[in-house]
């Protein structure tokens, strides 16, 4: 019997060479378009608000939402448009289906943690990491 792995919804070995190509083919596509989208807000950019970064943020939630449900008996597609596409582009998509899993479980507890972890401890490990720069 082959290994199971919830995140793709089926019972399947994920590990082969074919899916590795895909999360590869779909992380770059999915980088080339975020940069795409960061030319797209560059003049936006000077009034300081990061229009590029809460678009892809945004769209990445929406195309992992649609993925999810229309995708998730797939593994090829779901190496391609999940792992890869959106990881390339935006992680944050994975940040909110993952919320909306605790959620629909009732793990509001978890799901509370989650999200207070990830942004706070995220925030301050970036603070951390800017100033470990500065020291080297």
């Amino acid at each position: 019997m082959e290994p199971s792995n919830a995140r793709f919804g089926t019972n399947t070995n994920i590990m082969n060479s074919a899916n590795v190509l895909w999360v590869g083919l779909g992380g770059g596509l999915g980088a080339i378009a975020r940069y795409v989208v960061s030319l797209i807000f560059q003049s936006s950019e000077t009034h300081r608000f990061p229009w590029s970064t809460l678009t892809v943020n945004l769209l990445g939630c929406f195309v992992i939402g649609l993925c999810w449900q229309y995708l998730s008996k797939n593994v090829q597609l779901n190496a391609f448009w999940l792992i890869g596409f959106l990881g390339g582009f935006t992680t944050f998509s994975s940040f909110g289906l993952d919320g909306l899993k605790l959620i629909n479980q009732g793990a509001f507890t978890q799901f509370s943690a989650y999200v207070l972890i990830s942004n706070i401890v995220g925030l301050f490990l970036v603070f951390i990491g800017v100033k470990v720069a500065e020291l080297i």
